[in-house]
């Protein structure tokens, strides 16, 4: 008999492990706290060791025709000139930026209607003999051989397994907005500008946007500016190269979100018995790698490869967690220092840092590169 098993969360990740599962033979329900399936927020990039996954799934068609392909990636002063550029070609999937929504659709569309269920507000879960049972609000109950809690950074499930905490603060804040193409970008390029204690990236996401991004340092939480969160922005930025400022004129203020940077510290152990965690609810990520989502796709085929077939579920979940553990905490760590490096402020350390980077980042091919895309699960 195909085991059966609750995917906690809508997401990205957990569409994609549904989709992973079901298409392993697996029978899956998806349960989100939200009333409809959705997916809000900007753009995302996808890197070769996710569309690897995507391409096996049967929706990195789909992606490339709504996304933009990454050629190469450029890292520029705040007055445009280049500290380094790398190639994104040799690698057997391609690497691609899309809006958030229209990956989640992709995934979406090739779900059957059957397995998915809204407007579910997990609250619990009891382990028993055999299964797993997940509790709602309402009272509802849905019973079944394991559970994947994949409901984010502030994950229910993870809760209940590991207690609440809150996730841990990094000294900088990211604004994320979605702009029209203005023009003049050099196709397949998407870049990041580094300043003092500030940053500015760039990221063609197909059918005429650009989503952007930018940072600054200082406490968590902090308010907008009394002048409006896009005035900040512009005032920040006004001086960096084009087309930076441009971008931020071009944006509607209610398409430009906010949030602090965050990450948890990893995990001993991810799950216990039939229930484990995928996605930010077991390794939140801060974005400075691009590889958040792509963590999660990989997470989701790992676990598509080792649940068919397995006689013991709880030993196939600790088997995933052995795989995924030390890949994610490593990739959390990589992002964790190029933010810190990023977002250092003294000009002379600034200087440094540039010229380092410049030379480390010249040597083909990159070991540490090839260690995070050229990676297959």
């Amino acid at each position: 008999m195909s085991k059966k098993l609750i995917v906690a969360g809508g997401g990205i990740g957990g569409m994609a492990a549904a989709l992973a599962l079901h298409r392993a033979g697996l029978g899956v329900t998806v349960v989100e706290r939200a009333p409809v399936f959705g997916e809000v927020g900007a753009g995302l990039s996808l890197w070769p060791n996710a569309t690897r996954v995507l391409q096996s799934l049967g929706v990195l068609d789909e992606i490339m025709a709504r996304g933009e392909a990454v050629t190469r990636f450029n890292l520029q002063r705040p007055d445009g000139t280049s500290i380094s550029s790398i190639s994104m070609a040799g690698y057997s999937t391609p690497a691609v930026c899309v809006h958030r929504a229209d990956l989640h659709r992709a995934l979406f569309a090739l779900l059957p209607v059957a397995s998915l269920e809204a407007g579910q507000v997990m609250q619990s879960f009891a382990e028993h003999a055999g299964g797993v049972t997940a509790r709602f609000a309402g009272g509802r109950e849905i019973r079944a051989d394991g559970l994947i809690g994949a409901d984010g950074i502030h994950s229910v499930v993870r809760a209940q397994l590991h207690g609440v905490a809150p996730p841990v603060y990094r000294g900088y804040c990211i604004w994320r907005g979605i702009a029209p193409d203005l023009g003049g970008l050099v196709r397949g390029h998407i870049s990041e500008t580094w300043g003092a204690g500030r940053r500015f990236g760039i990221m063609p996401i197909g059918q005429g946007r650009i989503c952007w991004y930018a940072t600054r340092n200082g406490p968590p939480a902090q308010p907008d500016a009394p002048a409006g969160r896009k005035a900040e922005v512009q005032e920040l930025f006004h001086d960096w190269h084009h087309p930076i400022p441009a971008l931020i004129k071009a944006t509607a203020p209610a398409d430009i979100l906010k949030n602090d940077a965050r990450d948890r510290n990893p995990l001993r152990a991810w799950g216990r018995g039939r229930v484990t965690l995928l996605g930010d609810a077991a390794h939140p990520i801060t974005p400075n790698v691009g590889q958040g989502a792509c963590m999660a796709i990989e997470d989701a085929a790992t676990l598509a490869k080792l649940l068919p077939g397995a006689a013991d579920l709880a030993g196939a979940f600790r088997a995933y967690e052995a795989v995924r553990g030390p890949r994610t905490a490593y990739i959390a760590r990589q992002s964790r220092r190029i933010g810190m490096i990023g977002q250092w402020e003294n000009p002379w350390v600034v200087r440094g840092r540039n010229f380092v980077t410049k030379l480390v980042l010249a040597r083909p091919p990159d070991v540490q590169l090839n260690a995070v895309y050229a990676y297959e699960v």
